[in-house]
């Protein structure tokens, strides 16, 4: 790339003002993961309850560690299924250009 050529933010960084909404595969594949996870978290934690009744001190983490998993990926199903999918925003450049001069400078 040449020094005179205008920097271009990737892909993945949009605009706020650019939201995707999401496809049909997109959703299949959110829905076929989520129900495919939170049984498999259910189940962990239920499993280690029962280390942790045993006499597994460490398991009682894991009793509860597992149920949240389970929890923060159903949260996210929700958010991602409704489009709200997190953006990055796209950095003014000219700013942090002028900022670093003024830095430089003193």
């Amino acid at each position: 790339m040449a020094k005179n050529e205008e920097f271009e933010a990737p892909d993945w960084v949009q605009n706020d003002s650019e939201t995707p909404p999401i496809t049909p595969k997109q959703k299949r594949i959110l829905n076929i993961s989520l129900f495919v996870f939170v049984p498999f978290c259910l189940w962990a934690g239920w499993f280690e309850f029962g280390r942790a009744q045993s006499g597994n001190w460490r398991a009682w983490v894991y009793t509860f560690e597992w149920p949240f998993f389970a929890g923060v990926s159903y949260y996210l199903w929700r958010r991602l299924s409704k489009g709200d999918i997190p953006r990055i925003p796209r950095p003014d450049l000219k700013a942090l250009a002028d900022e670093a001069d003024g830095k430089d400078k003193q």
